[in-house]
């Protein structure tokens, strides 16, 4: 068999895996709580700004991939507390940071970090993404198997997450809940080159050390593994949980052993991919080099068998 067709079958496998760890939910059918199992999602994360006009030309048809690749990846965006941007908030500030310890050159918009991988700048590197994304997938062979909760009443959105087995306690990790806002209105008073809101914002977080105090930013922290978030003016929205290392533990670790243990996200929001909806230049794009790259993860899965033998 060629290397093409093993990257087609390797494609069609992934594809075909049930990773049933991120759910996106239709806010008519949402009736106040759910509850998923899992964590082989991936993390991507993007640093944005609401003022910069190639992040706002990108940010519709980023909609469009995040619910393409389904339960794949739990995406979030970080805008920065620069006085410029039109949310700032402190939770995302708190994740910029925590990126730039590993790192430090992280600064462009957009910029894109798959599972704590590389930084990639701007939509030329998407391809660069894409193939990133699926690395992260073939090379995850073991994650933490989370229990994710969330529930909705007239006034909070609250997450929990249940306590991690002895099997999966460190104490050099956390728990972390990403509260994340969809369609997040930007105010007039501020530049933007582009539609009225913004997709994926981070606006509330709290983290649960494996040892030591819980923290929370824009959030509240209601109990062990339990957190908040108020839902006025946020119609809809997603709760990713990430099992990682604490900030400590990553100034002594590189990229490469540093990724995320388990990832699970649950979204309440409605589809962007309608009909009639045009597919964004990008997915062509990777749907061709994702069949390249495959076929390269294959000869070099079965390089790294042979040495190993």
């Amino acid at each position: 068999m060629g290397a093409v067709h093993k990257a087609i079958l390797l494609c069609s496998i992934l594809l075909c895996l049930p990773h049933a760890h991120a759910v996106q939910i239709e806010p008519s059918d949402w009736n106040g709580t759910y509850t998923v199992q899992g964590g082989h999602s991936i993390l991507l994360e993007e640093y944005t700004t609401t003022w910069c006009p190639r992040c706002a030309e990108i940010d519709p048809d980023l909609g469009i991939v995040a619910e393409e690749h389904g339960t794949r990846i739990a995406m979030v965006s970080y805008h920065p507390s620069d006085g410029v941007d039109a949310f700032g908030p402190e939770a995302a500030q708190h994740r910029i940071e925590r990126l730039k310890i590993q790192h430090t050159t992280l600064g462009a918009t957009p910029s894109f970090i798959v599972h704590n991988g590389e930084v990639r700048e701007d939509v030329v590197e998407w391809p660069d993404v894409q193939g990133d994304i699926l690395r992260a997938e073939s090379n995850q062979r073991q994650y933490t198997n989370l229990t994710v909760t969330a529930q909705t009443n007239d006034t909070h959105l609250t997450v929990t997450v249940m306590p991690p087995h002895a099997s999966e306690f460190d104490n050099r990790t956390q728990y972390t809940v990403l509260f994340v806002q969809h369609k997040k209105i930007v105010d007039e008073a501020f530049e933007n080159p582009g539609e009225k809101h913004r997709d994926r914002v981070l606006v509330g977080l709290a983290e649960f050390p494996m040892e030591g105090q819980h923290f929370a930013i824009g959030a509240t922290v209601e109990a062990p593994f339990v957190a908040s978030y108020p839902t006025q003016g946020m119609d809809e929205w997603s709760a990713i949980v990430v099992h990682e290392y604490i900030e400590e533990e990553l100034d002594n670790r590189s990229i490469i052993d540093s990724q995320p243990f388990g990832v699970v996200e649950i979204a309440m929001k409605a589809s962007v991919v309608e009909e009639g909806t045009e597919v964004p230049i990008l997915l062509p794009i990777m749907v061709f080099l994702a069949v390249g790259i495959l076929g390269i993860v294959s000869l070099q899965t079965k390089e790294k068998v042979r040495e190993e033998e």
